[in-house]
């Protein structure tokens, strides 16, 4: 790999975001004595160095294993037209319970 900080700087990338992260995140980095574009920058070079991101990703709460299998059984019982369906949430009850709906 070459000595990149010995290259001249002739490549430009664009990012959009909302201005109160771009603040924020200026804030942050200023803090630590540099520009957003040297944070972008040094963030990129590092990612570079390891072969992707330079920190472990996570996936939000509600994509764990079981949810997207409910999820999944959802859009299905969704677009089947043969699944049980309820006039109101009492009449669910009931049939979760084993029990007669006062609305029959």
């Amino acid at each position: 790999m070459p000595k990149i900080a010995n290259n001249p700087k002739t490549a430009n990338i664009n990012v959009r975001m909302l201005p109160e992260v771009k603040a924020e995140a200026e804030r942050v980095f200023n803090y630590h004595g540099l520009t957003l574009p040297e944070a972008v920058s040094v963030f990129i070079k590092h990612a570079c160095h390891v072969g992707g991101f330079p920190f472990e990703l996570k996936g939000a709460p509600y994509t764990d294993d079981e949810s997207m299998e409910a999820l999944k059984e959802a859009i299905h019982l969704i677009n089947d037209p043969t699944a049980k369906t309820y006039n109101n949430v009492k009449e669910l009850f009931a049939d979760c319970l084993g029990e007669e709906s006062d609305d029959d």
